[in-house]
Protein backbone atom coordinates (compact mmCIF):
# COMPACT_ATOMS: atom_id res chain seq x y z
CA UNK A 1 0.00 0.00 0.00
CA UNK A 2 1.58 3.77 -1.15
CA UNK A 3 0.80 5.86 1.71
CA UNK A 4 4.05 8.26 1.80
CA UNK A 5 4.08 10.96 -0.84
CA UNK A 6 7.52 12.53 -1.27
CA UNK A 7 7.78 15.51 -3.41
CA UNK A 8 10.58 17.34 -4.99
CA UNK A 9 10.26 21.23 -5.11
CA UNK A 10 11.67 23.20 -7.90
CA UNK A 11 9.03 22.76 -10.77
CA UNK A 12 6.65 20.86 -8.73
CA UNK A 13 5.66 22.75 -6.06
CA UNK A 14 7.26 26.33 -6.91
CA UNK A 15 8.59 27.80 -9.90
CA UNK A 16 12.21 28.47 -10.30
CA UNK A 17 11.82 31.50 -12.55
CA UNK A 18 14.88 32.32 -13.26
CA UNK A 19 14.89 33.63 -17.20
CA UNK A 20 12.07 35.89 -15.77
CA UNK A 21 14.15 37.46 -13.08
CA UNK A 22 17.18 37.42 -15.89
CA UNK A 23 14.79 39.48 -18.29
CA UNK A 24 13.56 42.05 -15.41
CA UNK A 25 17.28 42.66 -14.40
CA UNK A 26 17.93 43.46 -18.22
CA UNK A 27 20.74 40.29 -18.75
CA UNK A 28 19.66 39.50 -22.08
CA UNK A 29 21.09 38.39 -25.59
CA UNK A 30 24.77 37.43 -24.97
CA UNK A 31 24.69 38.45 -21.31
CA UNK A 32 21.84 36.42 -20.56
CA UNK A 33 23.66 33.14 -22.47
CA UNK A 34 26.94 33.72 -20.77
CA UNK A 35 25.65 33.64 -17.18
CA UNK A 36 23.11 30.96 -18.05
CA UNK A 37 25.81 29.05 -18.95
CA UNK A 38 28.00 30.54 -15.78
CA UNK A 39 25.09 29.36 -13.38
CA UNK A 40 22.07 27.72 -13.56
CA UNK A 41 23.07 25.52 -16.72
CA UNK A 42 26.66 25.12 -15.24
CA UNK A 43 27.77 21.42 -13.66
CA UNK A 44 28.90 23.63 -10.97
CA UNK A 45 25.25 24.31 -10.07
CA UNK A 46 24.75 20.93 -8.23
CA UNK A 47 28.05 21.87 -6.29
CA UNK A 48 26.20 25.16 -5.15
CA UNK A 49 22.84 22.72 -4.09
CA UNK A 50 25.04 20.06 -2.45
CA UNK A 51 26.24 23.18 -0.63
CA UNK A 52 30.15 21.73 0.26
CA UNK A 53 31.35 25.14 -1.11
CA UNK A 54 30.83 28.75 1.09
CA UNK A 55 29.13 30.88 -0.57
CA UNK A 56 31.78 33.13 -1.12
CA UNK A 57 33.45 30.31 -3.07
CA UNK A 58 30.60 29.24 -5.95
CA UNK A 59 30.19 32.28 -6.57
CA UNK A 60 33.42 33.13 -7.72
CA UNK A 61 33.29 29.98 -9.65
CA UNK A 62 30.25 31.37 -11.32
CA UNK A 63 31.90 34.45 -12.18
CA UNK A 64 35.30 32.76 -13.48
CA UNK A 65 32.47 30.70 -16.06
CA UNK A 66 31.53 34.28 -17.28
CA UNK A 67 34.32 36.60 -17.70
CA UNK A 68 33.62 40.07 -18.69
CA UNK A 69 30.09 39.40 -17.03
CA UNK A 70 30.59 39.34 -12.90
CA UNK A 71 28.58 41.85 -12.41
CA UNK A 72 25.51 40.29 -13.82
CA UNK A 73 26.03 37.21 -12.06
CA UNK A 74 26.21 39.12 -9.22
CA UNK A 75 23.09 40.53 -10.18
CA UNK A 76 21.11 37.25 -10.59
CA UNK A 77 22.97 36.44 -7.53
CA UNK A 78 21.84 39.17 -5.37
CA UNK A 79 18.09 38.48 -6.88
CA UNK A 80 17.94 34.67 -5.86
CA UNK A 81 14.81 34.99 -3.41
CA UNK A 82 13.03 36.31 -6.31
CA UNK A 83 14.09 33.18 -8.63
CA UNK A 84 11.60 30.90 -6.26
CA UNK A 85 7.84 31.57 -6.57
CA UNK A 86 5.29 28.87 -5.03
CA UNK A 87 2.60 27.62 -7.41
CA UNK A 88 -0.75 28.76 -6.18
CA UNK A 89 -1.59 24.86 -5.61
CA UNK A 90 1.04 23.48 -3.31
CA UNK A 91 -0.25 24.06 0.12
CA UNK A 92 -3.70 22.92 -1.10
CA UNK A 93 -2.52 19.65 -2.64
CA UNK A 94 -0.22 19.08 0.94
CA UNK A 95 -3.22 19.73 2.78
CA UNK A 96 -5.59 17.73 0.99
CA UNK A 97 -2.81 14.89 1.03
CA UNK A 98 -2.80 15.23 4.70
CA UNK A 99 -6.34 15.22 4.66
CA UNK A 100 -6.78 12.04 2.87
CA UNK A 101 -4.32 10.08 5.62
CA UNK A 102 -1.35 10.10 3.29
CA UNK A 103 2.41 11.29 4.44
CA UNK A 104 4.00 13.67 2.78
CA UNK A 105 7.55 13.96 2.38
CA UNK A 106 10.28 16.75 0.99
CA UNK A 107 13.17 15.55 -1.20
CA UNK A 108 14.74 18.35 -3.22
CA UNK A 109 18.03 19.61 -4.65
CA UNK A 110 17.99 23.01 -2.78
CA UNK A 111 21.29 24.97 -1.87
CA UNK A 112 22.04 26.60 1.40
CA UNK A 113 21.80 30.34 0.44
CA UNK A 114 18.36 29.75 -1.38
CA UNK A 115 16.85 27.94 1.22
CA UNK A 116 17.83 30.06 3.74
CA UNK A 117 16.45 33.45 1.61
CA UNK A 118 13.12 31.39 0.51
CA UNK A 119 12.05 29.75 3.60
CA UNK A 120 9.65 32.26 4.92
CA UNK A 121 7.49 32.94 1.88
CA UNK A 122 8.61 30.56 -1.02
CA UNK A 123 8.65 27.36 1.13
CA UNK A 124 6.05 28.14 4.22
CA UNK A 125 4.19 24.78 3.04
CA UNK A 126 7.07 22.99 4.60
CA UNK A 127 5.02 23.25 8.37
CA UNK A 128 2.74 21.26 6.73
CA UNK A 129 4.86 18.23 5.83
CA UNK A 130 5.85 15.52 8.25
CA UNK A 131 9.37 15.62 6.84
CA UNK A 132 12.22 16.74 4.71
CA UNK A 133 15.42 16.49 3.40
CA UNK A 134 17.75 19.00 1.41
CA UNK A 135 20.72 18.60 -1.07
CA UNK A 136 22.49 20.90 1.44
CA UNK A 137 21.40 19.14 4.68
CA UNK A 138 23.04 15.78 3.80
CA UNK A 139 25.83 17.09 0.96
CA UNK A 140 24.61 14.78 -1.84
CA UNK A 141 22.00 15.43 -4.36
CA UNK A 142 19.58 13.59 -6.96
CA UNK A 143 20.05 11.38 -8.68
CA UNK A 144 22.98 10.39 -5.82
CA UNK A 145 21.56 6.78 -4.76
CA UNK A 146 22.57 7.71 -0.88
CA UNK A 147 19.52 10.86 -0.72
CA UNK A 148 17.02 8.32 -1.31
CA UNK A 149 17.91 5.99 1.59
CA UNK A 150 18.48 8.74 3.91
CA UNK A 151 14.98 10.27 3.55
CA UNK A 152 14.28 6.11 3.79
CA UNK A 153 16.32 5.83 6.95
CA UNK A 154 15.61 9.16 8.80
CA UNK A 155 11.50 8.86 8.81
CA UNK A 156 11.70 4.77 8.30
CA UNK A 157 10.14 4.66 4.90
CA UNK A 158 10.12 1.67 3.56
CA UNK A 159 10.30 1.34 -0.06
CA UNK A 160 6.73 -0.33 -1.29
CA UNK A 161 4.79 2.88 0.28
CA UNK A 162 6.47 5.01 -1.23
CA UNK A 163 5.45 7.36 -4.17
CA UNK A 164 8.10 10.12 -5.40
CA UNK A 165 6.82 12.67 -8.05
CA UNK A 166 9.56 14.99 -9.73
CA UNK A 167 9.49 16.58 -12.61
CA UNK A 168 13.50 15.43 -13.72
CA UNK A 169 13.47 11.92 -15.39
CA UNK A 170 16.72 10.67 -13.98
CA UNK A 171 16.21 11.42 -10.76
CA UNK A 172 13.24 8.94 -10.56
CA UNK A 173 15.59 6.47 -12.05
CA UNK A 174 16.95 4.73 -8.83
CA UNK A 175 13.90 5.21 -6.62
CA UNK A 176 11.89 3.00 -9.32
CA UNK A 177 14.56 0.42 -8.76
CA UNK A 178 14.64 -0.12 -5.35
CA UNK A 179 10.49 0.09 -5.15
CA UNK A 180 9.27 2.97 -5.31
CA UNK A 181 6.32 4.23 -7.19
CA UNK A 182 7.50 7.49 -9.70
CA UNK A 183 5.46 10.04 -11.10
CA UNK A 184 7.12 12.09 -13.41
CA UNK A 185 5.90 15.95 -12.79
CA UNK A 186 4.82 17.44 -16.15
CA UNK A 187 1.85 19.45 -14.45
CA UNK A 188 -0.83 19.21 -10.92
CA UNK A 189 -3.65 18.41 -13.22
CA UNK A 190 -1.33 15.06 -14.86
CA UNK A 191 0.03 14.52 -11.76
CA UNK A 192 -3.04 13.95 -9.88
CA UNK A 193 -4.25 11.64 -12.30
CA UNK A 194 -1.23 9.08 -12.37
CA UNK A 195 -1.21 9.24 -8.39
CA UNK A 196 -4.61 7.11 -8.93
CA UNK A 197 -2.58 4.35 -10.56
CA UNK A 198 -0.92 3.96 -7.17
CA UNK A 199 -4.07 4.20 -5.72
CA UNK A 200 -3.62 7.84 -4.34
CA UNK A 201 -6.98 9.51 -4.36
CA UNK A 202 -7.83 13.07 -2.05
CA UNK A 203 -9.84 16.10 -2.68
CA UNK A 204 -9.35 19.42 -3.67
Amino acid sequence: MRKNVILDVGMVLVDFCWKEVCDKLDITGEAFEKVSNATVLSKEWNEYDRSVYTDEEILDIFKSHAPGYERQVQLLWDHTEDTIRQFPYAKPWITALKNAGYSVYILSNYSRRTYGVTKDEGLNFLPLVDGAVFSFEVGQVKPEKEIYHVIMDKYGLLPEECVFIDDNKPNLVYPKEIGWGTVVFHDFAQARDELKQYGIEFAM
